[in-house]
């Protein structure tokens, strides 16, 4: 369980770093290392999100080169963004 000081110095980080003024996105371009502490964080805020995976775009025998920008898996991604559901 996160602490209070936990939650707001990952907020603060959150919205210095990767903020995304602007767009639909609440957060983008936020380290793969980070996954924890931000969904640990909506968490306990009792605010569901939904993580986009981003990253290079390995190639898969069964990916197509069309969807493979829509479809970045979580083990190839370098970064994520946050929206909310």
């Amino acid at each position: 369980m996160m602490t209070f000081e936990e939650k707001v110095r990952t907020f603060n980080v959150l919205y210095e770093l990767y903020r995304s003024p602007g767009n639909t996105s609440l957060f983008k371009g936020v380290p793969v290392e980070m996954r924890d502490r931000v969904l640990s964080y909506y968490k306990a805020m009792g605010t569901k999100v939904k993580l986009r995976y981003r990253g290079p775009r390995v190639h898969r025998t069964f990916r197509s080169q069309n969807n493979r920008q829509s479809t970045c898996l979580q083990a190839d991604a370098t970064t994520f963004s946050v929206y909310f559901r």
